[in-house]
């Protein structure tokens, strides 16, 4: 008479169990990579955000006035005027504060003569690295027959 034996299937549950464990560790790294990347990305696209909204601001006021340290204060407060720059000062957040907590600093150098007024705007971060420099030039007409 054949003796039957009566293999136990937990050896090949266990085996099954241990290989979708590991699928399931190796799926969630990959997500958490992702995760912290989106989140890198979206830091980098709020820095930007906020440089070309600056950017814009200070084209605007070169443009509309007459280009005078006085001008930018006075429609871009919270900056300062020393050594023929204008500075302002940027936390994390974005918002305005002192010199000491500062993580990006805004520098507008004016300029002009009689035909041209011109800005070179320069953001950087703490270590002094330049994150964007942008001249901009607008020119001055003396009459409306200049500008036509």
């Amino acid at each position: 008479m054949k003796k039957s034996t009566v293999h136990s299937r937990s050896g090949l549950f266990l085996m099954e169990m241990i290989l979708s464990l590991l699928i399931l560790a190796l799926t969630s790294a990959v997500c958490i990579q992702i995760f912290a990347k989106a989140r890198i990305y979206r830091e980098e696209a709020r820095t930007w955000n906020h440089i070309e909204e600056l950017t814009i601001s200070a084209g605007e006021i070169l443009e509309g006035t007459d280009g005078s340290p006085e001008a930018f204060l006075e429609l871009m407060p919270g900056g300062t005027f020393s050594e023929d720059q204008l500075l302002y000062y940027y936390d994390s957040q974005w918002n305005l504060c002192a010199e000491e907590k500062t993580v990006c600093r805004f520098i507008v150098r004016l300029s002009g003569d009689s035909k041209s007024r011109q800005a070179v705007l320069s953001f950087k971060d703490t270590r002094g690295n330049t994150l964007y420099e942008q001249t901009i030039r607008f020119p001055v007409f003396g009459s409306q027959k200049e500008a036509d």
